[in-house]
């Protein structure tokens, strides 16, 4: 009577794998982005991701010291003037209101710039708006790692702009293009390229491999340094 239950208690018929939770997408894309990518193929969270995110920035803000807070004030007004009138607790929300709405602006177009690179120019077709969205959402983790892990840093040594990258090899500020583009290349920065390129690749079914994935993603990371470098040495200059 149970000759054929050998091979069928590993699952239950009808059963479905659990999708993982937001805490085990959040350690998947650390130790397993590939993994990650296969279970978004079916399942694509986003907007509470994105959120979470965007609050964590958001929320670092409210403890950066007074003097590290007005550096980034004078760098955001550099070529702006100053902004007359306005306290530095008040400017202290209009940067973290602007981060909050900035965080899913620039992931709309990064996204958007996803889909064009990997559905126009590799052919998948099958990839959605809303899985590339995912993905991305799924990989600025690292960077909230990151900047978790930095703020003291930046705190201790009284530099807001302190990060950890090649901007650690030079020997002044960055003034020039060059410096710029080193500063602003950093380890959180090309580690969240790379997971996310290892994203895409699971998203894809295997069908794009992590090399072919990965090096057209730091292209593109490194375009939008160049991008970055150009507006602050116009400004600087």
């Amino acid at each position: 009577m149970n000759m054929d239950t050998e091979g069928q208690t590993a699952e239950s018929p009808g059963s479905q794998p659990t999708a993982p939770n937001l805490l085990q997408r959040v350690i998947m894309v650390i130790v397993s982005p590939v993994k990650l990518g296969e279970t978004l193929r079916s399942r694509s969270p986003w907007l509470v991701t994105l959120a979470i995110v965007a609050v964590i920035s958001m929320a670092l803000l409210a403890f950066y010291p007074e003097e590290l807070l007005r550096q980034l004030l004078e760098q955001g007004s550099s070529g702006r003037g100053d902004q007359p009138g306005l306290s530095i607790e008040l400017m202290r929300w209009i940067i973290a209101i602007q981060t909050l709405v900035g965080v899913f602006i620039v992931a709309a177009i990064i996204a958007g710039l996803l889909y064009l690179i990997f559905n126009v120019i590799f052919g998948q077709a099958e990839l959605t708006y809303k899985q590339h969205l995912s993905a991305l959402a799924h990989s600025w983790w690292i960077l909230v790692l990151g900047a978790v892990i930095v703020f003291p840093l930046k705190i201790v040594q009284g530099d807001a702009l302190l990060d950890l990258g090649l901007g650690l090899l030079l020997v002044d500020e960055p003034s020039s293009f060059a410096g710029f583009f080193v500063n602003g290349i950093t380890i959180f920065g090309l580690w969240t390229v790379v997971a996310l390129g290892s994203v895409e690749s699971g998203l894809s079914g295997g069908k794009i491999s992590l090399a072919k994935a990965g090096s057209a993603l730091i292209v593109l990371y490194l375009l939008g340094r160049a991008v970055g470098a150009g507006f602050q040495s116009l400004f600087a200059g």
